[in-house]
């Protein structure tokens, strides 16, 4: 009797199947070292950026404290200019009094010391202060030309910056006149240029043309 085998045919087909499973095996295998790979440099770049802000928050706690210490600095240095400014315009208030009391002393003696011949004053006022005063003179002389080198002689002086010739009438060959000058007592003015070109404390609000106080802004990221 003779058998046949039918299922014989299919055996070729299962061992293609079988040789299939090691290609899957190596895509899967792959595939899951790519997975861990990936999450292998996830967490290290988590890890790399989580250092550089805590790094970054360090270095900005480090200039916030720096700048506390210097504003604490800064207002110490504010406090001596002001201080020393108070004080300095004392000095300088006592010193241009004591130059100012002398003034109409040396205004008399260079008014006596200008006056040329021919040339008389019949009246003087002055206005403002001792030291910077505005004076004006009243006279009568022989002629303008006396008149004009008083004018250059108190302008020579130094003590009366600015003269001008205000009126002039003439009668019977006597000029009468009146001037208006300044008169500024060098040493008063010597005293002012000193003040203003005065420089504050280095370091100090003034010294950096800011108003004195004003805080500085906060630092941030």
């Amino acid at each position: 009797m003779i058998r046949i085998n039918l299922l014989a045919a299919d055996r070729p087909t299962k061992k293609k199947k079988a040789a299939s499973a090691p290609g899957s095996v190596q895509a899967y295998l792959f595939l899951g070292l790519f997975t861990v790979g990936a999450i292998t440099l996830c967490a290290l770049g988590y890890l790399w950026q989580s250092a550089q802000l805590k790094k970054l928050d360090a270095d900005i706690a480090a200039a916030q404290q720096r700048q506390r210490e210097l504003q604490a600095i800064k207002k110490q240095v504010d406090d001596l200019e002001a201080k020393r400014a108070t004080f300095q315009r004392k000095v300088d208030l006592i010193e241009r009094l004591k130059a100012e009391q002398s003034a109409p002393v040396h205004m008399l003696d260079e008014v006596s010391r200008a006056l040329p011949d021919f040339v008389w004053l019949t009246g003087l006022d002055t206005s403002g202060p001792p030291g910077t005063a505005s004076v004006r003179f009243q006279g009568q002389s022989s002629g303008l030309t006396p008149v004009a080198d008083f004018i250059s002689a108190l302008q020579r002086s130094g003590w009366f910056p600015n003269v001008d010739l205000v009126s002039s009438t003439e009668n019977n060959n006597i000029v009468t006149f009146a001037l208006q000058a300044s008169f500024k007592s060098p040493e008063v003015a010597a005293k002012e240029a000193e003040a203003a070109a005065r420089k504050p404390l280095p370091g100090s609000t003034a010294a950096a043309g800011g108003a004195p106080g004003a805080p500085a802004p906060p630092a941030g990221r």
